[in-house]
C-alpha cells in the first residue's frame, strides 16, 4: 500500500502550515486564518486575552463552541425536589486542550455554560502565552455536549429515572480563553476563581 503525505494548506491564502505537534487546529502564520486539520476548511476562532494577573505558566486553551436545543418530552424523577428539567436553548462550551481528564472537561462546561464568558477582551492574536492544541474533534465535542446536558440533568434534586428528549448540537466555533497552569488549569478571567 502506498500512502501519499499532502501538506496541510491555508484555504485563504495556500501556505504551508506548520504540524510540530498533535492539534486538530492551525493558524496561518501568513494571514492568520484558523484552520481545521480533519477537513482542511477555514474555522471561525476567537481568542479572549487575560484579565487577571498570576505568576504562573499562561496558556489559551481551546473550546469548541455549540448553539444547543433540548426538548424534554417527558421525565421520571423522585424524590422530594421535582424541578422542571434543563430544557431550551443555550451555548454550550466543551475544552478542548490540556489533556483534562473526563471529569474536568465535564466540570469546566458547567461552568462556562451556565455563566458565558464575555468578549469584550478579544484580541486579533496569542500573546503573553501559547495556544494548547486542540486535542477534541467537532463530532466527538459535539457528544461531550450531551453528555455534559445528561450531567445536569443527573446532578439537579431528586433522582432521574428516565428521561425522554431530543437533542440538537450545532458547532458555532471555537473560542481560546486564558488559563493559567499551576498544578491544575485556572481561568484567567474574572469571575472564575479557583480551579
Amino acid at each position: 500500500m502506498t500512502v501519499k503525505l499532502v501538506p496541510l494548506k491555508c484555504p485563504n491564502c495556500g501556505s504551508v502550515l506548520k504540524a510540530n505537534r498533535k492539534d486538530y487546529l492551525y493558524r496561518c502564520e501568513h494571514c492568520g486564518t484558523f484552520v481545521y486539520a480533519p477537513t482542511g476548511a477555514a474555522v471561525d476562532a476567537k481568542i479572549i486575552d487575560f484579565e487577571t494577573l498570576l505568576q504562573s505558566k499562561r496558556y489559551y486553551m481551546p473550546f469548541l463552541t455549540y448553539l444547543t436545543e433540548v426538548e424534554i418530552y417527558s421525565e421520571e424523577v423522585r424524590g422530594f425536589f421535582k424541578e422542571r428539567g434543563m430544557g431550551g436553548r443555550w451555548l454550550t462550551y466543551i475544552p478542548g486542550g490540556g489533556s483534562m481528564p473526563s471529569e474536568e472537561i465535564v466540570r469546566w462546561s458547567k461552568l462556562l455554560t451556565s455563566n458565558p464568558p464575555r468578549n469584550k477582551n478579544e484580541i486579533g492574536s496569542f500573546r503573553d502565552g501559547a495556544p494548547l492544541p486542540l486535542e477534541i474533534e467537532i463530532d466527538e465535542g459535539e457528544k461531550l455536549a450531551e453528555f455534559v446536558f445528561l450531567s445536569y440533568e443527573v446532578d439537579r434534586p431528586g433522582v432521574l429515572q428516565g428521561i425522554n428528549y431530543r437533542f440538537r448540537a450545532k458547532f458555532n466555533g471555537f473560542v481560546y480563553l486564558p488559563v493559567y497552569y499551576d498544578r491544575g488549569y485556572m481561568l484567567g478571567l474574572r469571575g472564575y476563581g479557583g480551579r
